[in-house]
């Protein structure tokens, strides 16, 4: 793989039984080292209870704080800071419907009713591989929810914590 992504080469896929907890240290221990994305939503949501609007919220942990301290030698040195530590990072996990269930002129498959709709993006955080405990904490999985015209990746775990 390049460091943009692209898949250049893959072995064989194998199939892995995971049961224990040394069967999923195992597993996880074969993806070092390497990182996993895990949603933060709930960053989303903390800075959205203290009064932030989404799109203050994200831009809240992506933003670099730089400063400077003068030194009595007249020197001076910088310091990064953000609002929290790790490799936090916005991701697209699906999508919001914005308009009614229809038709549209010249869509591409006629039998499926057509939505006009927009990205939904969140936070997410990439962590590497040993320090993930469950593996349904890196697992993800489609989770429509019509009823809000929502249609989502999300993790196996806030979905199983949801219901």
């Amino acid at each position: 793989m390049t460091a943009g992504g692209d898949v250049l080469s893959f072995g064989k896929p194998s199939v892995k039984s995971v049961i224990t907890e040394q069967d999923t240290a195992q597993v996880l221990g074969q993806l070092m080292p390497g990182y996993v994305l895990i949603e933060r939503r709930d960053l989303m949501i903390d800075a959205m209870q203290q009064g932030d609007d989404a799109i203050d919220a994200l831009l809240g942990y992506l933003t670099v704080h730089h400063h400077c301290k003068h030194l009595e030698d007249q020197s001076v040195v910088w310091h990064s800071q953000r609002k929290t530590s790790g490799w936090i990072v916005p991701i697209a996990t699906g999508f919001q419907g914005i308009s009614k269930l229809g038709e549209a002129k010249n869509q591409r498959d006629p039998s499926v009713p057509h939505r006009f709709a927009e990205s939904v993006v969140t936070l997410g955080e990439f962590v590497m591989a040993h320090k993930i405990k469950h593996l349904d904490d890196i697992l993800w999985q489609y989770h429509p929810d019509l009823e809000n015209a929502l249609y989502l990746c999300q993790p196996v775990n806030a979905i199983n914590e949801h219901q």
